[in-house]
């Protein structure tokens, strides 16, 4: 899916606004007395369509009454009524965009989209990913945000946008910069993409991102085998290079000294497979989990890092967690993998470098987890054995600075502070 406009992060340029949202109340009102004016009888009709369906067979019995009664009087007095209701549900509404899932500046579960949901020109457009030209002196810097999605209000992206800016600030020259998902609530909700960009562009004008789907980029709270993540493949312009029929869901990039494939962990919930049908998605599966293996095997970069939204290592474990457990560990493990980077539980966390589930500094990965959003998890409470750093109720972002001899990573909170560092030399 590709729009006509571009909203290219790769390029500095100013935000598209946002399309014109519903009438006011008071743009109603003034029609419907505009229209009582010149004939009575409209009215009624008018006020019907104009307000909202919740109130409709009431409006149509008081209406209807107006009109055995008869009366000049009485006519204007159930139109007054009847604007007064307008007024009052105009200002409950607060403007929130018909369809929207949003009630004023609270969150509201959406409603079971589905891919007929989806119209493109209802986004303003895409965020570029081409990358820049390496370094000569093959350094490279790049910056990583955890989740990004709001909590209550879509007005909640100012602050991410804020992080991006006081993350660029800090490190001017970055190559480019990743995210794990969850991006929004709703992977079908054009004003919370909408809103998203308007608070990300600006701040990351210039600046190339990669992503990978979180389960928030699929249509809410629908489980339903086969489900693309339609609005994020409309909203991202990512590498096409993956399997067939998931060329953006799953890609990977080499820059200087490091090699990036990007993974969508959403397939592994039963409920969210490949196909409907068990024979179907087991070959898709085989599928992807040897394109993965090719991918990882073939290149010669210092430094293979995985960018995926669910994590392997958590407190909460589920069916995603324990499928990639099952599939995709032991392939990173057999492929050497340095770095994992994901998301998902809304904390800033390291774990040590494990292999086979247990702790293992020499040729163990690190499972690095992200948050940038609002929305944070309190503390367990207890230590969690495999992991060396938690950060609970706390957002920010990572920096990863990498050559031929040294993978660097550190974790810095919303006011820019320092709160985590790792290391890992490349062996002579």
């Amino acid at each position: 899916m590709r729009m006509s406009k571009q909203y290219n992060c790769g390029s500095p340029g100013a935000p598209y606004k946002m399309p014109k949202r519903q009438r006011d109340g008071s743009a109603v009102i003034s029609e419907v007395i505009s229209r009582g004016a010149r004939d009575e009888s409209p009215v009624a009709s008018d006020v019907i369509s104009g307000g909202q369906r919740d109130e409709s067979s009431a409006v149509s019995e008081v209406i209807s009454r107006g009109q055995r009664d008869g009366g000049p009087r009485r006519l204007r007095w159930l139109i007054c009524l009847l604007l007064c209701i307008l007024v009052l549900v105009a200002c409950g509404r607060e403007d929130a965009p018909a369809g929207s899932g949003l009630s004023g500046n609270a969150m509201e579960t959406p409603g079971t989209g589905t891919e007929a949901d989806v119209n493109a020109d209802a986004l303003k457009g895409m965020i570029g990913s081409v990358l820049p030209a390496e370094d000569a002196d093959g350094r490279t810097v790049v910056l990583y945000f955890g989740d990004a999605q709001p909590w209550q209000s879509v007005e909640e992206y100012a602050s991410f946008g804020a992080l991006v800016s006081l993350a660029r600030t800090i490190d001017p020259d970055a190559d480019f910069a990743l995210q794990c998902g969850d991006i929004v609530n709703g992977g079908n909700i054009p004003e919370e993409w909408n809103a998203f960009m308007d608070a990300v562009a600006p701040a990351m004008a210039g600046l190339p991102l990669l992503t990978a789907p979180g389960n928030h980029e699929v249509s809410p709270y629908v489980n339903a085998p086969g489900r693309k993540p339609q609005f994020y493949l409309g909203v991202f312009e990512l590498p096409e290079n993956g399997p067939a029929g998931f060329e953006e869901e799953y890609y990977s990039v080499d820059f200087g000294s490091v090699h990036l494939i990007s993974l969508s962990a959403n397939y592994l919930d039963p409920a969210e497979s490949y196909s409907e049908y068990e024979a179907e998605n087991a070959q898709i599966a085989a599928r992807i989990d040897a394109w993965i293996e090719q991918d990882l095997s073939k290149t010669d970069r210092a430094w293979k890092i995985v960018l995926m939204h669910q994590p392997a290592f958590t407190y909460e474990g589920d069916s995603t967690q324990a499928a990639m457990l099952a599939r995709w560990v032991p392939v990173f493990e057999r492929t050497g993998v340095d770095l994992v980077l994901c998301g998902h539980q809304h904390q800033i966390s390291r774990t040590f470098p494990l292999r086979k589930g247990v702790e293992d500094m020499e040729n163990g990965i690190v499972q690095i987890m992200g948050n940038s959003s609002i929305k944070t998890y309190a503390p367990s409470g207890m230590a969690h054995p495999l992991f060396a750093f938690e950060a609970a109720d706390v957002r920010g972002w990572h920096r990863l600075v990498a050559d031929d001899q040294v993978l660097m990573v550190t974790a810095y909170d919303s006011a820019g502070r320092a709160l985590d560092a790792w290391e890992k030399r490349a062996v002579p």
